[in-house]
């Protein structure tokens, strides 16, 4: 029979047992009871001790086991005798209380796992004694007790003998299925062993000839995951692990995971509970609001981005499928539809005016192509006056109603009738087409409108009727705003593949523009879709019952600790899987952005270090670095997540002075030494101030280095520079080597000390500004180390 089993070929291990085996053994903990927790010690969160109950739990139970060998010549410790240790200065009533309040807490956060259950009921089939060997300091009573409270009387009915090794003195791995063998008269033939730890459940009893099968809980990628997600969930909020545990009810399903893909990984293990979560708070939202209107809610789910929501929904809330619909209305044919008036126009446009093209927003106006062409050039106020100009201001407000009476046809043929009450639902982040459709669609349809959503992060208040899954209620806007920022890699493993809808016909069909997502991404992101559909279908196949902590509140705080792990702290395989994706911008428009771009980023980290990366607007910066380790990312959420003020001086450390000389006009000049601060790769940032372009710099690299790679040279702002703008390119130097041979393309020996380059100011400088040279090179071989490989000879003649 096998040696080893994934969680979900547990229950059927027994089909090839030997006919002299009489007992199924087994370990509790993580084998037959499984914690709602990442860690064991998560427990200890909850416990009511001053400053926390982890730390105080903790250090009682290392004093404890470093007193009680010496003193009574015995490895194992009790319950009772750790709180001794914890509490020297309580009474026996405080002991005891604290004992109560931990096996309370154990209670609510233990569960029955189901496939070893399933194992039991097999084995009391075949006629076998169940018994449980389990390293603990919980005394028999106390285990059995547990194991009823919380995988039920019947589970705990079917086990005929319980071993617990603090009532032996000895662990499992110091000989207690010695003590297991002899007590039972049995030879170890008699005995098959199942548990999760490779030492005390698998080396242990195989040493006595007891047959074992060791149960891995996790491949290595999802129990590095799952430590990472637990990490940051106290970096998300800092009473986890102080006051609650980090929570993670879905464990018990991924270890149910069947396959190992990529595209598994990430749907079933990682959306796949993220959007539970989030369907199930629809579910009660849409019961609240049931029950304010007094009428059934209708769920509008708006593709493209709650393409997968409504599909987790319908799959988790079958029930409800008549309630439920796929509506097809995008950002653009919101505001489209909402022109009412100039105020109307303005609120729409004037925000984001800054960005973005005016041929995008003139569309967005309904101008027909003559009237794009001839705004599209125009300067931006010229622009503002020209969409307010009473005339045109009659023709948007014109087209708008007639677009209006189009999206509202649409949403006629999904069944939305007069003085419903409908909810939107979407991803969110801002919840934009409910801020321009709720005012007209309550005037003119007499609905309704509430939108909830998986994040919201509202910029302005608007006063609608908004939700979100994960929002202000229970977060910070920092926080909500550091989730925001990569949250294009959610809609883009959310969306389908169909391109934005863009107009309707008359009976309300869409009108969609052309789908720009390329084949390739559409299967991956169908597959991981069906990853995250088969989580649904066994989110809860693990539990005999789930835990009592398994609350609302605590699957909100495992999926916000999901999606910070998955946004900041990505897997390998993750940023794989993802490598080739692009995002549609979708603002009717066909610009699609690339998802990742590695070598963009490493150039950019590397030519700037990592003051770049605090203010660098990507698309899923932490993915494009995750190569570079987790220290950066890391860093990048603690900046992100907190708003650390950090400036470029706090990141400019281990610097190396690197001469350079500055001439002027009249050929005078003088030698400075310019810090030149480490990035990425052994490669130095200098910068080297050249005044209103007012002096050329000669960068004497023969003084530092034997060998050197120059990766970039470019003049800038010295205000725009230091802004940290990741888009601020400069004006790329063109340089003059003096003394240096190019041996490949960048890469340089210096011939003598006295080489150096020198970077010309350019033809297009301009006064009245400070100016800089950024200059980042690597030195290859210091002259330092060129030194030291000489013969010693050499070296004492020179």
């Amino acid at each position: 029979m096998k040696s080893a089993t994934r969680a979900g070929g547990l229950a059927t291990i027994l089909h090839s047992v030997p006919a002299q085996v009489r007992y199924l053994s087994l370990d509790c903990f993580d084998t037959l009871l499984w914690r709602n927790m990442n860690l064991p010690v998560d427990l200890f969160a909850g416990l009511d001790h001053p400053g926390g109950g982890m730390e105080t739990r903790i250090w009682g139970e290392t004093r404890a086991r470093r007193i009680i060998p010496y003193r009574d010549d015995r490895d194992e410790v009790t319950i009772d005798e750790i709180y001794e240790n914890m509490l020297p200065a309580g009474t026996a009533e405080e002991r005891a209380a604290g004992i109560a309040a931990e096996l309370a807490a154990e209670a609510a956060h233990c569960y029955g796992f189901a496939p070893t259950r399933d194992l039991m009921v097999d084995a009391k089939r075949r006629g076998l004694k169940i018994i449980i060997v389990s390293d603990t300091y919980l005394s028999e009573p106390r285990l059995r007790g547990l194991i009823a409270a919380a995988a039920g009387q019947a589970v705990a009915d079917m086990i005929d003998r319980i071993f617990c090794s603090c009532e032996y003195g000895v662990s499992k791995a110091g000989g207690l299925f010695t003590h297991v063998l002899a007590e039972l008269g049995a030879s170890p033939a008699h005995i098959l062993h199942v548990g999760d730890n490779p030492v005390a459940d698998q080396k242990a009893p195989e040493k006595l000839g007891i047959q074992t099968v060791h149960l891995e809980q996790f491949d290595g990628e999802s129990d590095q995951r799952l430590r990472q997600e637990a990490s940051i969930a106290s970096l998300v909020d800092p009473t986890t692990r102080v006051t609650v545990p980090a929570y993670q009810p879905h464990r018990a399903a991924i270890a149910l995971r069947p396959d190992d893909e990529p595209a598994s990984l990430l749907g079933h293990d990682v959306i796949g509970p993220l959007m539970t979560g989030f369907a199930d708070w629809i579910r009660a939202e849409m019961d609240a609001q049931d029950a304010a209107t007094g009428k059934a809610t209708k769920l509008l789910f708006l593709l493209r981005d709650g393409f997968l929501p409504g599909q987790v929904f319908l799959a988790r809330h079958l029930d409800l499928a008549d309630r439920a619909k796929m509506v097809e209305v995008s950002r653009f044919t919101a505001a489209a539809a909402s022109f009412t008036d100039t105020e109307a126009i303005e609120r729409c446009i004037l925000p984001e005016l800054h960005m973005g093209s005016l041929a995008v927003f003139a569309r967005q106006l309904l101008l027909d192509r003559d009237e794009v062409n001839k705004l599209k050039n125009v300067s931006k106020r010229q622009f503002v006056k020209a969409i307010a100009d009473p005339r045109r201001v009659r023709h948007i407000v014109r087209r708008s109603g007639e677009m209006r009476d189009r999206l509202i046809a649409h949403l006629a043929s999904h069944g939305v009738e007069r003085g419903d009450s409908v909810m939107l639902v979407d991803l969110g982040y801002n919840g934009s087409v409910q801020n321009f459709l709720a005012p007209v669609l309550e005037r003119d349809m007499g609905l309704t409108v509430t939108g909830r959503y998986l994040l919201l992060r509202e910029t302005t208040r608007s006063g609608h009727d908004k939700r979100g899954f994960i929002d202000d209620r229970n977060h910070d806007l920092k926080l909500l705003h550091a989730l925001s920022e990569s949250i294009a890699l959610v809609e883009q493993v959310s969306t389908l593949a169909q391109g934005s809808v863009i107009d309707y016909r008359r009976n309300g069909t869409p009108v969609r523009k052309a789908a720009g997502v390329k084949g390739g991404q559409s299967e991956v992101r169908d597959a991981i879709q069906k990853a995250c559909l088969d989580y649904v279908t066994r989110a809860d196949a693990g539990f005999v019952r789930p835990a009592a902590s398994d609350t609302a509140d605590a699957r909100r705080r495992m999926c916000v600790a999901i999606l910070a792990r998955l946004l900041f702290l990505p897997m390998q395989s993750e940023v794989t899987l993802l490598a080739d994706f692009s995002h549609d911008v979708n603002l009717g428009t066909d610009d699609m952005v690339r998802m990742l771009d590695l070598d963009d980023a490493t150039k950019g980290l590397r030519r700037r270090g990592l003051f770049y990366i605090k203010n660098a607007a990507r698309m899923y910066l932490p993915g494009e670095l995750r190569d570079h380790g987790l220290p950066i990312n890391l860093s990048i959420f603690a900046s992100r997540r907190f708003g650390l003020d950090l400036r470029k001086q706090d990141f400019d450390v281990g610097a190396v002075p690197l001469p350079v000389m500055l001439m002027d006009a009249d050929g005078d000049h003088v030698v400075i030494d310019v810090d030149a601060v480490p990035t990425i790769d052994g490669f130095y940032q200098a910068l080297i101030p050249v005044g209103e372009y007012d002096y050329t710099p000669g960068i004497q690299l023969g003084r530092i280095a034997d060998w050197v790679q120059v990766e970039e040279a470019s003049f800038h702002s010295v205000d725009s520079f230091l802004a940290a703008k990741e888009n601020e390119e400069g004006v790329t130097a063109t340089l003059f080597y003096e003394a240096m041979e190019e041996a490949a393309p960048g890469l340089h020996r210096c011939t003598g000390e006295a080489a150096f380059v020198l970077a010309p100011l350019p033809a297009v400088a301009k006064r009245g500004e400070p100016m800089l040279l950024s200059f980042v090179f690597r030195p290859v071989i210091t002259r330092a180390e060129a030194q030291q490989a000489k013969p010693r000879s050499v070296r004492a003649a020179a």
